[in-house]
């Protein structure tokens, strides 16, 4: 073999297993032509196509001699779905080389490709050696912004950079963002603004072009800006001008006494016109998991409803619900204390402890959490950033800390989520970097009024071991919920709700059979059950996946709405020996001493 070569397969069971990150892994192999002795330290990066990271992995050598085989299991918190991948590969810390895998969506098919060295001036060399760990990278995820358009952002960068490195430009030339109004403005200050002074180290001044003819101040002020542009009175600011797309078509006309400002298409970043059409959120660094919790997809009215009440609505969690009715009472009750001038202490942390295991709701009541404390006017925004140990541990000195203060900045005004947080420390690594995640997390937690919520999640008696290993980060949490597991009663209401959502009805013998399948399950259930999870798997992978088949199999003439709404028990019954009795307990067989034939 002349060339290095990259090869991934998915772990087996991954596609119906809980999508928990520890879950989600993908075996990935690197393989070198020849053994190198000076590859002391070999990190794999793993990005979807539009470089949004889906996990990371690291290895060090544990002897001296020649390693041609590199194996790593890269966990994700998301699933790996069939599509394109770009790998990105470091050796001793440094990109060395990069790759675009090609994952197929069958188990254990394995997808190879050949690594190609990183050119020193490419965008991937930018994007690999400094964007990557940028604290603003991660909120471009947010903005949902497609192929094309990060690998033209890239280029941009790369040009900009390489232009003020060179001294090519006396002053930075302004830039320009159009699109949709709020969006631009978005992408302005939470993306260009920390470009600016984290790349070039140079100040940024907003201006929105709002194109009111009838405002005269505004139009003064835009006037001036411009003015303090083309006479390039401050050579070390960068200006940023956003608006609409018509509004700053208008900037750019003819008759504009400062148009040639804005002549350099480089400079412009042109918003995809699909963002006009997306619900105006608030930019969240990290894509939600809408498999958390199971229970009926939301109706078009649902946000409208209070978050207290959609909790309300949710199948089970009884416990969770009068827990944080308790919480929510102590805290209105404070605050209206210090708003009669009765309460002598300054603080406002609310921070919680999520106790239970996987699939019992956590990730899906967090998101309510933010709601419901933004309601009562306790939190600015109420927005949730979802994390875990695979998005905040970094592979260097110093890294890790730079990634967890980039998720609590993003994180203010609304719900830090830390799932399984129990990962975030090793105590029998002492190199581990996971103890810069809790040193990060204790100033935010020590704020008196951090106007942030901070949620660590994971089972109950990992929980009780990290805080262990630091006492004094207990204390920090003044709150718990204990999320029990739901009974086969409540799992067997979420998979009705879930089928009757979706336009699907059961046979009365297929709900009889569903329910006995998810009764002889929690009778068999481990410490690792889905819960809600599991439910959620065994209708999408399970019983559809039957049900299709079936379907599928008949003649087109026997073609129906009905048949393809109509749940047989036999579409039940297929599904149980991948779903009921990989759950049973096994029996481990006598070991055969000698030969056989």
């Amino acid at each position: 073999m002349k060339n290095h070569q990259i090869r991934a397969r998915r772990a087996e069971g991954s596609a119906v297993s809980a999508p928990e990150y520890a879950v989600n892994c993908l075996n990935v192999d690197i393989i070198l032509a020849k053994g190198r002795s000076d590859v002391r330290e070999l990190s794999v990066r793993l990005y979807t196509s539009a470089y949004r990271l889906m996990g990371v992995a690291a290895r060090q050598a544990s002897s001296s001699k020649a390693i041609r085989t590199w194996h790593f299991e890269v966990s994700s918190s998301d699933a790996w779905t069939g599509g394109t991948y770009r790998a990105f590969v470091y050796v001793n810390g440094v990109p060395s080389w990069k790759a675009e895998l090609f994952l197929y969506t069958g188990e254990g098919i394995d997808s190879s490709a050949r690594l190609e060295s990183l050119e020193p001036s490419s965008p991937e060399m930018l994007f690999a050696g400094r964007l990557a760990f940028r604290s603003w990278w991660p909120v471009l995820e947010g903005f949902h912004l497609d192929e094309d358009f990060i690998v033209r952002f890239m280029e941009q960068i790369r040009l900009f950079t390489q232009n003020i490195e060179t001294k090519t430009w006396a002053s930075v030339p302004p830039l320009q963002v159009t699109g949709d109004a709020d969006w631009a403005e978005r992408f302005a200050s939470l993306v260009l603004v920390p470009c600016v002074k984290e790349e070039w180290g140079k100040e940024c001044v907003l201006t929105e072009v709002s194109g009111a003819d009838d405002d005269m101040l505004s139009l003064h002020l835009l006037e001036r800006v411009c003015y303090l542009v083309g006479a390039h009175i401050a050579p070390d600011t960068v200006f940023v001008f956003h608006g609409a797309t018509l509004t700053m078509e208008w900037l750019n006309a003819d008759y504009y006494p400062y148009f040639s400002l804005f002549e350099n298409e480089d400079t412009c970043f042109r918003l995809p016109e699909t963002l006009l059409t997306e619900r105006k959120t608030e930019p969240k660094g990290f894509s939600p998991d809408e498999t958390e919790m199971p229970e009926a997809a939301e109706v078009q009215d649902e946000e409208r409803k209070p978050a207290l009440q959609r909790l309300e609505e949710m199948v089970g969690l009884s416990r969770v619900k009068d827990e944080l009715c308790e919480a929510c009472a102590m805290a209105l009750f404070t605050r209206r204390r210090k708003e009669l001038g009765l309460e002598v202490s300054a603080e406002n942390r609310n921070h919680f402890l999520f106790l239970g295991s996987p699939g019992t709701g956590k990730t899906t009541v967090a998101r309510l959490i933010g709601e419901i404390y933004h309601e009562m006017g306790l939190l600015s925004r109420g927005h949730t950033v979802e994390t875990n140990r695979a998005k905040l541990i970094g592979e260097f000195i110093g890294q890790t800390e730079q990634k967890t203060c980039a998720a609590i900045a993003e994180a203010r005004g609304g719900v830090l989520f830390i799932d399984e947080a129990y990962t975030l420390v090793h105590e029998d690594d002492s190199r581990d970097f996971g103890k810069e995640v809790i040193h990060a997390l204790m100033t935010v937690l020590s704020e008196p009024n951090p106007d942030l919520i901070v949620i660590l999640a994971g089972y109950e008696m990992q929980m009780q071991a990290l805080f262990r290993l630091n006492p004094g980060l207990g204390s920090r949490f003044p709150l718990r919920l204990h999320f029990d597991d739901f009974t086969s009663d409540e799992l067997t209401e979420m998979a009705r709700h879930l089928l009757a959502e979706r336009n699907f009805e059961l046979s009365e013998a297929a709900d009889v059979r569903l329910a006995k399948l998810i009764e002889k399950a929690v009778l068999h259930k481990d410490e690792h059950f889905g819960n809600g999870r599991w439910v959620h798997n065994l209708v999408e992978h399970g019983i559809l996946k039957c049900m299709a088949k079936r379907v599928m199999a008949l003649p087109l003439s026997t073609e129906s709405s009905e048949l393809f709404r109509w749940i047989e028990e036999t579409d039940v019954a297929g599904a149980e020996p991948a779903f009921l009795y990989e759950n049973a307990p096994k029996v481990a067989l006598a070991r055969r001493i000698g030969f056989t034939a």
